[in-house]
């Protein structure tokens, strides 16, 4: 089933169908995955359910609080492992954008560091050396080698899911959504303009955030009126991976300041660092505006415009 809320079903029951349904494509992953794809599953599944617990927040009550900390929770617990991943996949994207300007070769040995920090991170945390890694087809499911604890996570996975069939909507549900997507939207919009004003990596990241749970409010309410918040989502999933890429290169220069990388010199490593500032300077260019765009509506002419798409519907 898509990642959509059925707008002529109750929503108490198609929140907690779509809860499952992600719950479910989680633990798949841990089963049948590599490691490292299924870290990645796990981490956007969460991320989803948090969205649609963002959506229906007023509703929830005081539950919201404690199933946003627990998938916020079950996240973290492998982000480390994705986050030295990304590391890698970040500078082999960077030197393939400026190919035409640089020799590889050069940045060899900075790749080399890189590269052993994620192999150590796996074979710390997925259980022996070199699983995961760049061996043949990802060879190693998180399951079976035993090194993610991947028991520890299903079992976390089974409460979550009993958890999710606990959840109860207060008061009317027809509508119920629509104080979620406003607030959240005003959240987007906070930010976007803290990250104008300030252009720091901690105001940008959180204005990622911000997209990415907006991106996936127009997934969810498809159905209102499917081919313009079908675009709406696919402009804030770009957003998104500009500010993402953006942030993916401000921890990749933070990792050449690292005490592993001084053994490589200095004059390398700020090559590399010019690189990424070039590259982030140019992602942040294109985002801008895309958010200015996203952004251009008030939380209220928003809500609004919503609010007549729902009416428009039939009863």
């Amino acid at each position: 089933m898509p990642y959509r809320l059925d707008l002529s079903q109750p929503l108490e029951d198609e929140t907690r169908r779509i809860a499952l349904e992600q719950i479910a494509r989680a633990r798949r992953a841990l089963l049948e995955a590599p490691p490292v794809e299924a870290i990645h599953e796990l981490r956007k599944r969460c991320k989803k359910i948090r969205a649609l617990l963002r959506l229906v927040r007023p509703a929830l009550g005081k539950r919201y609080a404690r199933e946003n900390r627990r998938f916020r929770d079950l996240a973290r617990q492998v982000s480390g492992r994705r986050d030295e991943q990304v590391l890698l996949e970040t500078f082999d994207a960077l030197l393939a954008h400026y190919r035409d300007e640089i020799d590889r070769r050069h940045y060899t040995a900075i790749r080399a560091r890189l590269k052993a920090r994620r192999e150590r991170t796996l074979a710390d945390e997925l259980g022996g050396e070199g699983k995961g890694g760049e061996g043949k087809g990802g060879e190693g499911k998180v399951g079976s080698e035993g090194a993610v604890d991947t028991a520890a996570l299903e079992a976390a996975l089974d409460e979550a899911r009993q958890a999710v069939l606990g959840w109860r909507l207060k008061g009317p549900q027809r509508d119920a959504w629509q104080a979620g997507l406003a607030m959240t939207y005003r959240r987007l919009d906070d930010a976007g303009e803290t990250a104008a004003e300030e252009g720091s990596v901690v105001a940008l990241h959180e204005w990622r955030k911000r997209v990415k749970y907006h991106r996936y409010h127009c997934e969810l309410l498809r159905s209102l009126w499917k081919a313009p918040l079908t675009v709406r989502a696919e402009e804030a999933h770009r957003l998104s991976d500009l500010l993402g890429d953006d942030h993916d290169l401000a921890m990749l220069a933070a990792a050449l300041d690292d005490a592993d990388m001084q053994r490589i010199s200095a004059e390398r490593r700020q090559a590399l660092g010019s690189l990424v500032a070039r590259r982030r300077l140019s992602l942040q260019r294109s985002a801008m505006p895309l958010g200015t765009r996203l952004a251009a509506e008030s939380p209220k002419a928003l809500s609004k415009r919503f609010k007549r798409y729902r009416r428009a519907l039939p009863s």
